[in-house]
């Protein structure tokens, strides 16, 4: 989602007109979940996906329709049947899609999708609230507010920036997008809300034979990969392809070259419990959304006592996954680096709660 805002940018910044459309409402069974986004350009060209089949056959084809009126749309999208079976949904399945045109004229929209891309690429965070409404033209400065992390306001939603900004003091408590819907308040229309956050980056640290499959899979799951070795000769790009970068070091120097924030998560897989309670420890020290160490219950009983005589609290440790990843009586390196790679997920998501 985080390449299609920086896209947005650079196609308004090449005056390049865009239909931003984004999945506002989901029930049942649905290819993608609320807040899945693409990017329709002039010549029906797709960026992104929002589950494909009949129901991103139909947002191309309503998408046409917006950049001719230059006006937003809502496509309201029911399967049953041959429909529901075509586009890969159960019966039942209901998808409401938000279409707005995103053209170089509306300055708010550069400003904001602009301010997007770089905080982004700085690593901050932040909350969009974009206003839902059907017939909203293209050149509306009202429609849209980002709240930035610095504290930063840029945009607003009607004559009820007040109000707004008072409801969402404590906006980057707010980890899922939803659709807030009108409160008689000072909102008229529902309005989009989504959290803006750095991709998710996993530093793994070790690369050794489950390193590898994890950074695979990992990468194909989405994350940006960091592995870290002290062992030149492991940490290089035929064994690792899928990793943005790859750092030769002592284990606990390398957190002076990286930035741990709540889109980092830190996997601990070296080849002695030595370093693996040097890197447990210097994790516990940062504040990332997982720390996962490998091996079992003995060996984690004591790199936690160990801690715990150096002054770590329980209430710290009890943050920690380990033994590491799903337990899906996982044996070999592969199998290992699966369940691993599934509680990343699962943590991501948020449908999971730290280990005891």
């Amino acid at each position: 989602m985080n390449n299609l805002f920086a896209e947005t940018s650079s196609l308004l910044m090449n005056k390049k007109k865009t239909v931003m459309s984004v999945i506002i409402r989901q029930e049942g069974s649905a290819p993608r979940k609320t807040g899945t986004r693409c990017l329709i350009l002039e010549d029906k060209t797709l960026i992104g996906t929002i589950g494909g089949g009949l129901l991103e056959y139909q947002v191309i084809e309503k998408a046409g329709e917006v950049f001719k009126t230059g006006r937003s749309d809502i496509l309201q999208f029911k399967l049953s049947g041959k429909d529901a079976a075509e586009s890969e949904m159960l019966c039942g399945g209901e998808v409401d899609v938000f279409l707005e045109p995103v053209f170089p004229k509306n300055k708010t929209a550069c400003r904001v999708f602009h301010a997007i891309k770089d905080m982004l690429h700085k690593g901050y965070a932040g909350t969009l609230l974009t206003l839902v409404k059907k017939d909203l033209p293209y050149d509306d400065e009202d429609c849209r507010i980002l709240f930035k992390q610095s504290g930063d306001v840029i945009g607003r939603i009607g004559t009820s920036e007040k109000a707004i900004i008072q409801k969402f003091e404590n906006q980057f408590k707010i980890k899922k997008p939803y659709l807030m819907e009108p409160d008689g308040l000072f909102n008229k229309h529902p309005i989009f809300v989504e959290p803006i956050k750095p991709d998710d980056v996993l530093y793994i640290f070790g690369a050794g034979h489950v390193s590898r499959t994890i950074s695979s899979i990992a990468s194909k799951a989405g994350f940006k990969i960091f592995v870290i070795d002290d062992r030149e000769e492991l940490v290089t790009k035929d064994r690792f392809p899928d990793a943005g970068k790859r750092i030769s070091i002592p284990f606990v120097d390398a957190f002076e070259q990286i930035a741990i924030n709540n889109s980092s998560y830190i996997v601990i897989v070296t080849r002695g419990h030595l370093y693996d309670k040097e890197v447990l420890e210097a994790a516990l020290n940062t504040s990332p959304a997982y720390i996962g160490m490998i091996g079992s219950r003995k060996k984690r009983g004591i790199i936690y006592q160990t801690l715990i005589d150096k002054g770590i609290s329980n209430e710290m440790l009890k943050e920690v996954h380990s033994p590491i990843g799903l337990d899906i009586g996982a044996e070999t390196p592969e199998e290992i680096a699966v369940s691993i790679v599934a509680e990343l997920i699962k943590v991501r998501s948020g449908i999971t709660a730290p280990k005891p």
